[in-house]
């Protein structure tokens, strides 16, 4: 599951949030030192990180499994599931960056500065199967939401080789293949620009929608893929744009809490685990565990930096309010 929103205030800061729905609580707030070294459990040859990250994931003795974050240059990734979407690589290409598809996210904050160094270089990294690799697993089908301070919003979706590329300036992405046809819906409840459907529209655009709602359906409730998108784009369209940085982050938690999924284990067997904003320009993580009433927050400042271990974060999942009396 999950739902990721992008969102740009006035003052020209973008952020970055999202839910983690899933079966339990694993990821933690962290951090990820310039020169990381680990293996991929694909084949277990050995990368470098350039850049230092902060982020959601865990670690198992070296090995870190993040699943969103920023880098010290201010390129945002998440990955999020992407049901009956990915067609991964089958066979060995030693020409190629070959990984696990949860080991990208790792893999591109550690090594990319922004969006468009990674397009530039996509075509040497293949997300692999269960074919070949070292570690058995049920398969990993995700696909990956990108910013950065340019404003640009991308998906990387493993549904074909290489994988492609789809521009949104939409900044709302669930778990659904297929963007466009998710594009396509939203046009029953909101009526996009003419920018927007010519593909012309400007990095950092707030609203991509006219505002008008005549003859248009409501958004519905439920906790689908699709209906979440509705749901997080419909509100992000008619909401007014946020002045500042905190408010921009402020807004996108908000956001969030409209897609967050109540534990209802009776029910489905995921739910929102925590929910997480990153800001680019400052390089500042939030994060918030489910049945926590306060965010937590990690600053990759010189100081961070200068630590050359990972560190990871203990956050407990307890509601502890800020009390006035």
């Amino acid at each position: 599951m999950c739902t990721s929103v992008s969102v740009i205030s006035e003052d020209g800061t973008h952020v970055m949030g999202r839910t983690m729905d899933w079966y339990d609580l694993y990821v933690k707030p962290m951090y990820v030192p310039r020169g990381y070294q680990w293996k991929s459990a694909f084949d277990n040859k050995k990368y470098i990180n350039k850049y230092a990250i902060v982020g959601g994931g865990f670690q198992d003795n070296n090995y870190i499994d993040l699943s969103d974050g920023v880098n010290e240059c201010g390129l945002m990734a998440q990955k999020l599931t992407f049901s009956n979407g990915a067609q991964l690589v089958d066979d060995k290409h030693d020409d190629k960056i070959q990984l696990e598809a949860y080991e990208f996210v790792t893999y591109i904050l550690g090594n990319f500065s922004s969006v468009t160094e990674v397009e530039e270089n996509i075509e040497k990294i293949e997300l692999m199967s269960n074919v070949i690799n070292n570690t058995k697993h049920g398969g990993s089908e995700l696909h990956f939401s990108l910013s950065d301070e340019s404003g640009r919003n991308i998906v990387v979706e493993p549904s074909q080789h290489p994988m492609r590329i789809i521009d949104n300036p939409l900044g709302v992405v669930t778990n659904m293949p297929k963007f466009e046809r998710q594009l396509a819906k939203l046009e029953n409840y909101m009526e996009f620009t003419d920018e927007f459907k010519e593909n012309s529209i400007k990095y950092g655009k707030f609203h991509v929608t006219t505002g008008k709602l005549g003859g248009k359906k409501t958004p519905p409730g439920s906790y689908s893929p699709s209906q979440r998108f509705i749901r997080a784009s419909y509100l992000k369209e008619l909401v007014d744009m946020p002045k500042t940085r905190d408010e921009a982050a402020s807004l996108a938690f908000g956001i969030l809490d409209t897609v967050s999924i109540p534990k209802s284990k009776a029910h489905r067997p995921t739910y929102t685990v925590y929910r997480a904003v990153a800001v680019s320009e400052d390089r500042t993580y939030y994060y918030q565990v489910n049945g926590q009433a306060t965010v937590s927050g990690i600053k990759l400042d010189e100081e961070l930096v200068q630590n050359t271990e990972p560190i990871v974060f203990n956050v407990s999942n307890i509601w502890n309010p800020q009390m006035l009396s």
